[in-house]
């Protein structure tokens, strides 16, 4: 019997330790799964509300689908090729490259992009869990870090662009873990720390700065340690074991330039020595580099002096934790030195690229979001660091050791600082912002380059091979190779053929096979001996931009004639076969909700209608900014609303018998020196026996929604929205001297619209006319 006794008291105590060791763990347990709930939820609504046009358009950027199409290809077989073998490549960060590849194994390539989605958002969730379990260890108070997710996803998904950044946040995260791991045991922790430094470099180039910077820092304080004699912590290895990390950084940094150089021809990434290459050439045309001017536009067009600061900030942090570990054996001071080393990474790569952008690239080129991925991190990191800080100081000096009164100030610094984080995190903001933009009217550049594909595919013969400038979404989506002309994903053999002119001119293009051309804006920026064959494709308004897609034929023998060709006919024999739907002389082109009408010619007061009918009412819509060729051929594109079907009718209409009729038939909310109507979504200002003075100034319209909420977080202390736009961009003249322009309101609920006209001057601006309407409730 007291056998049997001590059997069941052994189990019960055992089981009853689990038990509270489980219950201690469970609040963290369900922290991690809310931050990836969190982000798989922000996922689900993304992808439940996007379509295959957000995609292309709001959350990836052209350079991205370099990455896209190159891991297409190498799923395919084919070696480190964008152009499908023409030429190989190296303009890309690895680790990225080999995350999405597998998508393309196992879906198609629209299917592929909604994954690659879905996956770059919970990396980006599963590396605020890495930290989130990083501060765990280190006694930080992990609680606060739950407001830092919503600061990476929002801010306009400047994170999530369809580049490296997702993987360089969980890389960086996993360092930062590993780091902790590491100071709690470091014999077993050397290993895994030394693995993710010998990546880092792979993740992104400069960051072999923070790999450096990290395991030299180790090396550091076990040497400071070793010199110490009265600090022989048992949880602590001698510097041998930090020495295996720095070893694993210069390995990764090492094999990686000679990976490049073997297989590629150079050292680094073909894209960093083409941006490098364009920024001789413009400090070159401004009369040389100029070391304090590059400081100074640095600084000022990144406007990251406020992440230099922090960056400095937690260098000084890593001093004074320093300072605490080696005058103590206390664990909570190792495990806050552990926690500021990796935040010392953070700012050690942030502080060096800053220097790499000051001594080697020309402003504009450095200035991408993406490359400032520490940065961000930082800034999310910053308050819970300056918070753990205050705490420590607080359990080190203001407060005896282990006194109440110690703990409650702790519990105090903890419960004010988590109050003030969640009340700024704005957790509904990102799911706010896909509601906004999901059925945007806008039109850019990778709209105009998705619809360009598709007339290049339905359009051209087989066998043609494509030269393209800013190729990534034409490459992506076109189904004939497209070698990328301005060399960010080509080889170093083009490089230096380019840059030392042992290709020139047209044997440049011979030396490819190209036999076509197609970009946007190509006609300003390169002159090559060609025919025009096909112009024009969706544009939007960015100030005076226009984004015009053309494609080219490649021709080259200069042909003495090739002005005379009728471009509107070849269109028109040419792609006439290719339309989806032909209605009173215009063609029309469907790919997703884009839709792209082609008018074989079109008088100048004439533009392109649209109309929906439904069984309860019909509504019209005139493209007053459309694209009229040389001929006289007119093209139009639109982005339909999510929900809506194709329009029932398209065909070319006169301008001025269309705003007559809703003249006519409506009244304007306001009357002044413009009359403003709204018509099916659109703000329109009309005027009568207008003259080109009359439209000098520039239009605007503040619109005031009903919810605050449906507003940007930036102006929601303004509480309104501004529209400006010059009537060039958005307006159109009739012979009798009628004009008008329109522009899409905003899809939230209005509340006033204050529209007007301004005319900029030297020192400033003055109203020409301005009126405020206001919506009845």
């Amino acid at each position: 019997m007291p056998t049997t006794l001590t059997w069941k008291s052994t189990i019960a105590k055992l089981w009853s330790k689990s038990q509270t060791a489980a219950l201690r763990r469970l609040p963290f347990a369900l922290f991690i799964c809310g931050l990836l709930a969190y982000g798989a939820a922000f996922a689900w609504h993304m992808l439940a509300n996007f379509d295959l046009i957000n995609l292309v358009r709001d959350v990836n950027y052209d350079d991205s689908f370099y990455y896209f199409q190159i891991a297409y290809n190498l799923s395919q077989g084919k070696f480190s090729t964008f152009d499908g073998g023409v030429t190989q490549t190296n303009g890309y960060h690895p680790v990225w490259l080999l995350l999405i590849t597998p998508f393309y194994w196992a879906f198609d390539k629209e299917s592929a992009l909604f994954g690659i989605k879905a996956f770059e958002i919970m990396l980006v969730a599963g590396g605020v869990a890495l930290i989130a379990l990083a501060a765990w260890l280190s006694r930080l108070a992990w609680l606060l870090l739950f407001a830092a997710l919503p600061m990476l996803y929002y801010n306009h998904a400047r994170l999530l662009f369809g580049l490296e950044a997702a993987a360089a946040i969980f890389m960086l995260s996993l360092l930062i873990l590993a780091v902790c791991l590491y100071m709690r045991a470091p014999d077993r922790g050397k290993w895994t720390l030394a693995a993710i430094a010998f990546a880092l470099p792979w993740v992104r180039i400069e960051y072999i700065a923070i790999s450096l910077a990290v395991t030299a820092a180790l090396c550091a304080i076990d040497w400071s340690r070793q010199e110490r004699r009265t600090l022989r912590l048992s949880a602590l290895a001698n510097i041998r074991h930090a020495c295996i990390p720095l070893l694993g950084a210069i390995a990764g940094m090492l094999i990686y330039f000679a990976y490049n150089r073997l297989a590629f021809g150079g050292i680094l990434p073909i894209s960093a020595a083409v941006k490098m290459a364009w920024s001789q050439q413009l400090w070159a045309g401004e009369g040389g580099y100029s070391l304090a001017q590059n400081f100074w536009d640095t600084l000022r067009l990144q406007a990251f002096d406020y992440e230099l600061l922090i960056a400095f900030e937690i260098c000084a942090y890593l001093l004074l934790a320093w300072w605490f570990a080696l005058r103590s054996n206390e664990r909570r001071d190792w495990l806050m030195l552990a926690f500021m080393v990796g935040a010392f990474g953070l700012s050690a790569g942030h502080l060096s690229n800053f220097v790499q952008n000051v001594l080697t690239v020309y402003p504009y080129f450095g200035n991408e979001p993406w490359y400032f991925v520490p940065a961000y991190l930082m800034t999310a990191l910053i308050i819970p660091i300056r918070l753990y800080v205050a705490i420590h100081l607080i359990r080190r000096f203001i407060a005896p050791r282990r006194s109440v009164a110690a703990n409650a100030l702790s519990v105090g610094v903890v419960v004010i600082g988590a109050a003030v984080l969640f009340a700024r995190a704005g957790f509904a903001e990102p799911f706010r912002w896909v509601d906004r933009v999901n059925i945007s009217a806008q039109l850019d550049w990778p709209v105009a380059s998705y619809m360009g594909a598709q007339v290049m595919n339905r359009a051209l013969p087989e066998g043609s091979v494509i030269g393209s400038w800013d190729s990534g979404v034409i490459g992506y989506f076109s189904r004939f190779p497209v070698v990328n002309l301005d060399g960010l994903v080509n080889s170093y053999d083009h490089f230096h053929a380019r840059h030392t002119r042992r290709i020139e001119g047209l044997n440049f293009y011979r030396h490819y096979g190209v036999t076509h051309f197609a970009n946007t804006h190509i006609a300003q920026y390169h002159t090559i001996p060609s025919n025009v064959i096909f112009e024009g494709a969706p544009y939007a308004h960015y100030g005076a931009k226009k984004y015009l897609f053309r494609i080219w034929t490649y021709d080259p023998s200069p042909s003495s004639d090739k002005d005379e060709i009728d471009h509107s006919r070849w269109v028109w024999d040419n792609l006439k076969p290719h339309f989806d739907r032909l209605s009173d002389g215009v063609g029309v082109i469907f790919a997703g909700r884009t839709a792209q009408a082609f008018a074989k010619s079109c008088a100048t007061d004439e533009s392109i209608l649209w109309t929906w009918k439904d069984q309860s009412h019909e509504r019209s819509l005139i493209d007053t900014s459309l694209y009229r060729t040389r001929s006289n051929m007119c093209v139009a594109s639109r982005i339909l609303p999510l929900g809506d079907g194709p329009p029932s009718q398209v065909k070319v209409a006169s301008v001025e018998a269309y705003f007559s009729d809703l003249t006519a038939s409506r009244e304007p909310i306001i009357r002044s020196y413009f009359d403003v109507y709204i018509s099916d979504g659109s703000l329109i200002y009309a005027k009568p026996k207008c003259s080109q003075a009359d439209v000098e100034g520039r239009l605007f319209a503040n619109i005031y929604p009903i919810d605050n909420d449906d507003l940007p977080v930036h102006l929601r202390q303004r509480g309104y929205e501004t529209i400006d736009f010059n009537f060039a961009n958005y307006g159109t003249f009739s012979d009798d001297g009628n004009c008008w322009a329109s522009l899409a309101l905003p899809n939230y609920p209005i509340a006033e619209i204050h529209a007007g006209q301004y005319a900029e001057l030297a020192d400033g601006y003055v109203h020409i006319w301005e009126a405020t309407h206001r919506f009845s409730k």
